[in-house]
């Protein structure tokens, strides 16, 4: 249910920054505001109890996932084909390097039910991905490949990008 409605949240907030600017990266932008507002709530959930905490991992679980789909499949190989190679292969990499920081987070809650040392892996796979963001992909890269995109091929991208992300789908639980 709670994986559900941040499905809603993201396509909605997909849909009005697509209709808002009608591209790719508005709409790479509010998944990114999504992700840093699910980390907050993760981060601020000491006081609720074990199972809302998991629903809350799984969300941001699923926001990345569909989010990094989505870049992986669309994006990055734009990059590629602009040019930006070496740029494009790094953020390969940050992207394994945040599922394996994933994977530990879930890994951490699931086996220390009573503890609370999910929260040195929850904040480090927050700083990494919001710098991977704010520092890499908006700051610099994005800009970048969408002056080196024609209007037609920078719609393509949006299309490609939406279509990646809704095919992927939020767990049962």
């Amino acid at each position: 249910m709670v994986a559900a409605a941040a499905l809603l949240s993201l396509q909605r907030a997909a849909a009005q920054s697509a209709a808002a600017r009608g591209d790719w990266f508005a709409t790479i932008k509010a998944h990114d505001a999504m992700i840093a507002k699910s980390f907050e709530a993760l981060m601020t959930s000491e006081r609720r109890t074990q199972l809302q905490r998991e629903r809350l991992i799984a969300v941001t679980g699923y926001q990345l996932t569909a989010h990094s789909v989505a870049e992986e499949n669309v994006i990055y190989p734009a990059l590629a084909m602009v040019g930006m190679t070496a740029e494009s292969d790094r953020l390969y990499l940050d992207q394994a390097h945040a599922k394996v920081m994933n994977g530990q987070l879930e890994l951490a809650v699931g086996t220390n039910r009573a503890g609370s040392t999910w929260t040195e892996p929850a904040r480090a796979l927050q700083t990494a991905v919001l710098e991977h963001a704010k520092e890499d992909e908006a700051a610099q890269l994005y800009p970048q490949l969408q002056q080196k995109l024609t209007p037609e091929q920078n719609a393509l991208l949006t299309a490609g990008y939406q279509r990646e992300f809704a095919s992927v789908k939020p767990r049962r639980g």
